[in-house]
Formats: structure tokens, C-alpha cells, sequence
């Protein structure tokens, strides 16, 4: 018995010097790249559609999505992803959206990668309402969503999965 007490707590032993002295180098981050380069602008609605149905069928979009946090070299999982855009609704779901939910004038206005500003409304005049809000993002996001009335367009800053 106390030399199968000896074999486990040599064993342990093991185990714990192995992972002190890092044993696998391959999660080294500092070969790593520092940079990363901004997500893409995607126009293709499908992906929004799908996850964000209440906006309708737009009629143009511009966004950009990535995996949110950063790689920690932990154990794979699910992945969040952020997702930023610039949706023109039709006139029918402004018109109801105004007509459903109170809007008040927008404490702060979207804030905009360098990607997409050039898509954003001139001059817009950024409405919240936490109702609206709410129902576009469904309980899957948490994040910001502003409505432009004038121009049709919704800011969309949220992330979840």
C-alpha cells in the first residue's frame, strides 16, 4: 500500500513540475501578432436577418462583425461575437417602431469605426428607446441600438451569441 501511496504522490509530483516549467510552448502568446486588423464591411443581410427579425427586410446595410474578448489560449467554447452596423429599414418598420414604442433623443451618438462612417446618416438625429431596443435584440445581445428616423437607420452596437 505505501509503495502505491509513493507511485501516486510521484506521479503528482510529476504533473505539477511539468506544468510549472510550461511543458507545452505551443500557448505562448509572444509569438503572437499584436495587431489585428479591422473586421471587414459586409453589405450581405442574411446574417442580421436572421439574428435580429424584427428589423425587417432592409433595404441597404453596412457591418462589421467579429469574435469579441481576445484569445486566451483557454479551452475552446462558444464565442461571442460583437456586431456593428448601419441598417436603412423600410418606411413601414420606422413607421411602426414609432408608432409601438416612445422614443427620447439619444444620450450618446453611435460610435462608429473608421469603416463605417463613411455609411452613416449626414446630420442624424439618433433616437433611443430601451422597448425598442429590447425587441430588436432579442435576449440572445446586450448592446445599444439607436433609430435615425429621418434617414430609415438603425445603429446597431451589440454582442452576444
Amino acid at each position: 500500500m505505501a509503495d502505491r501511496r509513493a507511485i501516486i504522490a510521484a506521479g503528482a509530483l510529476l504533473l505539477a513540475l511539468t506544468g510549472c516549467t510550461g511543458g507545452n510552448t505551443d500557448r505562448d502568446p509572444s509569438g503572437r501578432t499584436t495587431t489585428v486588423s479591422p473586421a471587414a464591411v459586409r453589405t450581405d443581410a442574411e446574417p442580421l436577418t436572421k439574428r435580429f427579425p424584427s428589423l425587417g427586410t432592409p433595404t441597404a446595410l453596412h457591418w462589421q462583425g467579429a469574435a469579441a474578448g481576445a484569445d486566451s489560449g483557454g479551452v475552446p467554447g462558444p464565442t461571442d461575437v460583437h456586431i456593428q452596423a448601419l441598417i436603412m429599414l423600410t418606411p413601414d418598420v420606422v413607421t411602426a417602431a414609432q408608432k409601438n414604442y416612445q422614443f427620447t433623443p439619444a444620450t450618446d451618438g453611435p460610435d462608429l469605426s473608421a469603416q463605417l462612417q463613411p455609411f452613416a446618416p449626414a446630420k442624424a438625429a439618433w433616437q433611443q428607446s430601451d422597448a425598442f431596443t429590447e425587441q430588436v435584440r432579442t435576449s440572445r445581445y446586450s448592446g445599444t441600438i439607436l433609430l435615425d428616423p429621418d434617414s430609415r437607420t438603425v445603429w446597431l452596437d451589440v454582442i452576444g451569441g
